[in-house]
């Protein structure tokens, strides 16, 4: 018996009866800051440089208020990837002209104030680089572009031909001989043409604020974070199909115009709503997590959205949208919670803990 139980002390043995069912937080911050950094580095290769540096200027902010978060807290390292995430976001958020020195002071309060006094963690029920973007708006408006879109103009069919013609979005030569080829050789069989324009949109569209120039890349990585189910992909498509479809339907007939005329490709290439629909409106802790939830959550951040946003052009609105769910978020949670505890307690009622008696 001795000898056996010598056998056994002395055997390694492993025991693994966890599966994930997703990856974790840090591996999923990884392929974030990797994607986002992809269109940092776009920013180089442009010479955007005024982009570049209010980036840097946010991911400064953001490592120096992770450093100090470490040196109180003594949080894992991956913690503050997330920081960093968070900084490079409100940086690719803010117009190429914001002052450097706000960028810092206001990335750094913001996220250490979340961080570090709030929320003591990576969780919180709202999205921190959403609140440090309106408070930019708030401090300095006058940095951020305009709407490019009027009222008289959204009665007009396709405005975003309209803002391509008058040079609004620039037009790249790779993009005239692609829309040639193919309205040449694959439209002319329907008899219908494309205008130039639509692939420069997606390519980039030399916005002020580099969370809205690369639509592409962004698309891109949106691919790469639903492939291994990094984030559930339910929200942003749900999300995507409400709004195109209320401002095809109602955009143009709120101003005065003709019902189910809306521009779609104007609305989804600018505002950011690819960037902020794939990388903020599920962010870690303010989403629900039940299906139903979800599919609510989805559905009324397109409304939203459409109230905010309307037709697109906006500088702001994506991220008022953000904030506006992420207070919505609460509510769904909260039922999602009181449901699971109904339940819980209906089963422990109908199946009450059987004890033996030990003899």
């Amino acid at each position: 018996m001795s000898s056996n139980k010598s056998k056994l002390s002395t055997r390694e043995t492993s025991m693994r009866p966890f599966v994930y069912s997703r990856p974790s937080i840090s591996s999923i911050s990884i392929r974030v800051l990797i994607l986002l950094s992809i269109q940092v580095v776009m920013l180089a290769v442009t010479k955007s440089f005024d982009s570049l540096y209010v980036v840097l200027t946010a991911v400064l902010g953001s490592l120096c208020a992770a450093s100090l978060n470490y040196l109180i807290y003594k949080e894992p390292p991956y913690h503050a990837i997330t920081i960093v995430i968070q900084g490079m976001i409100i940086g690719l958020l803010l117009p190429a002209n914001y002052p450097i020195v706000v960028v810092f002071m206001l990335t750094f309060g913001c996220i250490f104030t979340a961080r570090s006094i709030i929320f003591h963690g990576v969780n919180s029920w709202i999205n921190v680089s959403a609140v440090a973007v309106l408070i930019a708006w708030f401090v300095g408006k006058i940095y951020f572009p305009q709407f490019l879109i009027t009222s008289d103009l959204l009665t007009v069919r396709n405005p975003s031909v309209y803002l391509i013609q008058n040079g609004v979005f620039p037009v790249y030569n790779f993009d005239r001989a692609f829309i040639s080829f193919m309205n040449t050789r694959v439209f002319s069989l329907f008899h219908v043409t494309v205008p130039e324009g639509f692939i420069s949109l997606l390519w980039d569209n030399q916005s002020v604020i580099p969370a809205f120039r690369f639509n592409i890349l962004t698309l891109i990585s949106s691919i790469i974070i639903f492939a291994d189910k990094s984030f559930s992909e339910l929200i942003p498509t749900l999300f995507l199909i409400v709004y195109a479809l209320l401002v095809r339907l109602f955009a143009p007939l709120i101003n005065g115009g003709a019902f189910n005329q809306g521009d779609i490709i104007l609305a989804i290439l600018s505002s950011g709503t690819l960037f902020c629909a794939f990388f903020m409106l599920q962010w870690f802790g303010t989403n629900p997590v039940t299906l139903p939830g979800k599919i609510i959550y989805g559905i009324l951040s397109g409304v939203v959205y459409f109230a905010v946003t309307g037709c697109g052009t906006s500088p702001i609105g994506m991220v008022y949208t953000v904030v506006i769910m992420n207070v919505f978020n609460l509510i769904i949670r909260a039922i999602e919670e009181r449901k699971n505890t109904m339940i819980f307690e209906n089963v422990a009622a109908t199946h009450p803990p059987v004890v033996s008696e030990v003899k």
